[in-house]
């Protein structure tokens, strides 16, 4: 029960830190500097971002290793499994909404904060389609864990298949309102 109470505080924590990193970029340029700096203080946001990811992946593995080399049974290490991939889902997670919050990234030739380019457009679909998946994978592994019967299994699985196929509609949805691409 530690281990699980002292994952959860890890998760929020690194929720807490991504908020706190995308309100300071946010809130890093008023608009009256130059485009160079916009573009600086966007990109060291979304180092920080990617640095505090990568930290809670790795806390998260090393929690891993540590409750399954001291878990005794198969379920003891299933249950490490199943938190270690929640732990992941939720620094996903967080990492996606902190750079959702962080907006399209500025563009160095305007210089506008709001400036919005095909290619940003179509990373933030491809970013929330590949949430999507993770998201039903994490499912599906939890429903997996959880069936007792081929039953459940099946539902399980069938469930995975149609987040999927939702998520490619979404997918192929944005990308077809996006429109071609502007030609240089």
């Amino acid at each position: 029960m530690k281990k699980f109470l002292l994952r959860g505080a890890t998760v929020l924590t690194l929720a807490t830190s991504l908020a706190t990193v995308t309100s300071t970029a946010a809130n890093a340029d008023g608009g009256t500097s130059a485009p160079t700096s916009t573009v600086s203080a966007y990109h060291a946001a979304r180092v920080s971002i990617h640095e505090t990811f990568t930290a809670s992946v790795a806390s998260a593995k090393a929690a891993l290793t540590s409750a399954i080399s001291s878990a005794t049974t198969d379920a003891q290490r299933q249950a490490a499994r199943a938190t270690f991939h929640s732990a992941l889902q939720s620094a996903l997670a967080a990492r996606s909404a902190a750079i959702a919050a962080l907006g399209t990234p500025p563009s160095k030739s305007s210089g506008g904060a709001g400036t919005s380019t095909y290619g940003a457009q179509r990373d933030a679909i491809g970013l929330a389609f590949r949430d999507a998946v993770a998201s039903a994978k994490s499912t599906l592994r939890t429903a997996l864990t959880t069936a007792s019967t081929a039953d459940e299994r099946i539902a399980a699985r069938q469930a995975f298949q149609a987040a999927v196929s939702s998520a490619i509609s979404a997918r192929q949805s944005a990308l077809s309102s996006l429109g071609a691409p502007p030609v240089k």
